[in-house]
């Protein structure tokens, strides 16, 4: 898979079909859009892609940040176990929110990007004020060789979406998003130096500082794996204020089960397998760490 970084005067040389979204958690509904397209694009014997903003849309126009489900660099490993051919990597700027739906579809789309065939969303807006809309591109069907529109999928008569998962991650259902993401929910972050009280109390964790404004989950301790140079670990998890020490911001320490190194400054995987516990502040650090105690083992047995 290739990853081409372009700008609106951007020429491709080579006739793609494009899938297009926001892709935020490329949850189920999006893999059913990114299959299709990469299957209309055999048909039709050309590449097979995706546009794919720097950014969330929403943070160009919005004050605070969007918080995300999937960075990009996870979007891409996604891409490109689902077989995707290209991605245009783009940034969302004024200029480009100001392009008209035509101009979208006609001269950035078909002459620009060398697009002869399109797949979106039910849903999907596009060019000035979101105005483009599903019946726009389908009236101008003639521009492109192929156009898909991927009808809302569900799961127990509820639309999967990106605000649906983001909620539940909010909400502690950490296994029900992993269900409907089709993987479990990813925090990159990397090694920070911390106070080092959970070391001294024999319990060392490794403090995250995390890469992008991700979705934070629920306050308290998660069963998680950490993926540290390509190989995996167990760990068990806290994610919230750590009230009883400090209270102090959010924090992300993971107790990594069965193992000793020095990763202080390496950037890190952790996958958020399940939720165990409710942040509690306790009355004193001793409580505290009988009960981190407690769940290592939870996580252990698990």
């Amino acid at each position: 898979m290739k990853v081409i970084e372009i700008d609106l005067d951007y020429i491709a040389n080579e006739e793609s079909l494009i899938a297009l979204g926001n892709f935020d958690g490329v949850h189920k509904g999006h893999i059913e859009l990114i299959d299709t397209a990469i299957k209309r694009a055999k048909e039709l014997n050309v590449k097979s892609s995706a546009l794919i903003f720097k950014e969330h849309t929403d943070n160009l126009v919005n004050i605070n940040k969007k918080e995300i489900l999937t960075d990009n660099d996870t979007k891409f490993e996604i891409f490109e176990d689902l077989g995707l051919d290209i991605i245009y990597l783009i940034d969302f700027t004024k200029e480009f929110m100001a392009y008209s739906p035509i101009k979208f579809l006609d001269d950035f789309l078909c002459k620009n990007l060398n697009v002869v065939g399109v797949v979106v969303g039910y849903d999907y807006t596009y060019g000035y004020k979101k105005e483009g809309h599903v019946d726009f591109l389908l009236d101008n069907k003639d521009l492109f060789k192929s156009i898909d529109v991927i009808a809302p999928v569900k799961n127990n008569h509820t639309k999967i979406s990106s605000s649906l998962i983001r909620n539940l991650i909010k909400d502690g259902d950490i296994k029900k998003a992993n269900f409907l993401l089709t993987r479990p929910y990813k925090l990159v972050g990397k090694v920070i130096h911390a106070k080092g009280l959970g070391k001294k109390m024999g319990f060392p964790t490794a403090n995250l500082e995390l890469v992008d404004n991700y979705v934070i989950p629920k306050f308290g301790v998660y069963d998680t794996d950490i993926i540290i140079d390509g190989k995996r670990y167990k760990a068990s998890t806290s994610i919230g204020t750590n009230p009883t020490v400090e209270n102090d911001g959010i924090k992300v320490e993971a107790h990594i089960l069965d193992f000793d190194e020095d990763i202080y400054g390496k950037t890190v995987q952790l996958e958020v397998l399940d939720f165990l516990r409710p942040e509690i502040k306790f009355d004193n650090i001793k409580d505290l760490f009988e009960q981190i105690s407690k769940d290592v083992e939870v996580t252990r047995a698990r």
